[in-house]
């Protein structure tokens, strides 16, 4: 895609972002079409809505590729938070682990390995709030949802152990509870097993170009899957010796 593209792409989503007018289908000249283009858009609507970037949340693409999408600094609330819902109409939430970066992991030739890493971050719970600029969600094409970072909403910090470090993040107990009712309960269930491989995928795909910043996060996927709820109604999540997050959408 050219400049110019990327740049009346990052537009038309940002019109549906701010002015609530939801894109049915990108026109063709302005559609993604390879991971590099969606990461692209992502980047130019950041810079056109002026915004700055919180942390991201990160994924595969359906060949393999390593894919991020930016959360912005504007749509992170801590918990226990009041979400107003018109901000996210489609009220769909995930329980998450995040790892929030203690400092810098500065750009370098050598990799990054998951010790290295792991000294760097501490984890805490938390709930990504998933929306769309497109009307219908469950048809949009995935490059697409790439970039519209990543189909994120929202994003809540919850709580953290002081010492996580014994702890086996892939085989917690999670539970989601939507206005007190438990509606997920499980133990485990991460799409990758290991919430720390996606921060290491991050950390060594952002090494080549700026690093990564002291008090930046990444949120690493859900182990709840995709819940819907309604508006008023307060969210739950929790893992079981590890931490809590709490949302209300007001």
């Amino acid at each position: 895609m050219s400049p110019d593209t990327i740049q009346r792409a990052a537009r038309r989503l940002i019109g549906a972002r701010t002015g609530g007018d939801l894109i049915e289908e990108l026109d063709a000249d302005l559609r993604p079409v390879t991971v590099a283009d969606a990461h692209a858009i992502q980047d130019a609507t950041v810079a056109l809505l002026g915004e700055s970037v919180s942390g991201w949340k990160v994924t595969t693409s359906p060949d393999g590729e390593f894919v991020r999408g930016v959360v912005l600094a504007s749509r992170v609330f801590d918990s226990p938070a009041c979400v107003p819902a018109a901000l996210v109409p489609m009220l769909a939430v995930e329980v998450e682990i995040a790892f929030r970066f203690d400092h810098d992991l500065p750009a370098r030739a050598r990799p990054y390995d998951a010790a290295e890493i792991a000294g760097a971050v501490t984890p805490f719970a938390a709930i990504e709030v998933v929306d769309s600029r497109f009307r219908r969600y469950a048809d949009t094409p995935v490059l697409h949802r790439m970039a519209d970072c990543v189909s994120n909403g929202a994003f809540v910090a919850g709580s953290g152990p002081r010492d996580w470090r014994g702890l086996d993040l892939s085989a917690l107990e999670v539970s989601l509870a939507v206005e007190g009712e438990v509606i997920v309960r499980r133990v485990g269930g991460h799409p990758t097993v290991d919430p720390m491989l996606p921060v290491v995928a991050l950390v060594n795909n952002f090494r080549a170009i700026d690093g990564v910043r002291a008090g930046q996060f990444v949120t690493t996927g859900t182990f709840t899957g995709l819940t819907r709820v309604r508006a008023g109604e307060s969210v739950a999540g929790s893992f079981a010796g590890f931490g809590s997050v709490q949302l209300t959408f007001v």
